[in-house]
């Protein structure tokens, strides 16, 4: 009878300290991915600088064409920043005139003083 309860105290035994490998095992591996996720979010998170410069209209050039080339990230729709780039140089509709100066935006990682 003695060895059965031994038999049964070491079963319980390795059992608990199983567990407790395991789930040791568990909390080092959930630690160590949500390290891991964590430093990857800060090092591809770069700083951005939001600048303006003012360009010259050429002949042919639409608020639509240069609203596609010069739009950032920032906005949703070629619609969207047509609307801001109207907003910023106060113009009431999308015509423009070669000669005539527009204020656009533009994002860089270097800071400029």
């Amino acid at each position: 009878m003695k060895k059965r309860v031994s038999r049964n105290s070491v079963k319980k035994r390795f059992r608990r300290v199983f567990t407790g490998i395991v789930l040791m095992l568990v909390i080092c591996v959930s630690f160590g991915a949500f390290l891991v996720s964590a430093h990857e979010k800060t090092s591809a998170d770069k700083t951005v600088y939001k600048y303006y410069k003012s360009i010259q209209i050429q002949s042919g050039d639409t608020l639509w064409a240069i609203a596609e080339d010069t739009m950032t990230n920032d906005y949703n729709s070629v619609a969207e920043y047509v609307q801001v780039l109207k907003d910023m140089n106060n113009l009431d509709s999308d015509d423009i005139q070669a000669g005539q100066n527009l204020i656009i935006a533009y994002n860089d990682s270097a800071y400029l003083k």
